[in-house]
């Protein structure tokens, strides 16, 4: 999610029409302001497990050309 939304935010003038038309507001992008280090890693960890279940395959895997 968090490549998603980098690569959305290389245009910034969508990018902010997007989230005014989609939620009304801009999301300003600060990583975990106040998130502790656990929470983090078990949000992150989520986040790994939730993708290799629904696609089958890790998220570090290089998937143009399969590799890690």
């Amino acid at each position: 999610i968090d490549i998603i939304w980098h690569s959305h935010m290389q245009e910034p003038l969508k990018y902010a029409s997007d989230c005014i038309r989609l939620i009304g507001y801009v999301i300003d992008h600060t990583p975990w302001p106040s998130v502790d280090e656990n929470k983090m890693k078990n949000s992150c960890n989520d986040t790994i497990n939730a993708w290799k279940k629904e696609f089958e395959s890790d998220m570090s895997t290089d998937h143009l050309y399969n590799t890690k």
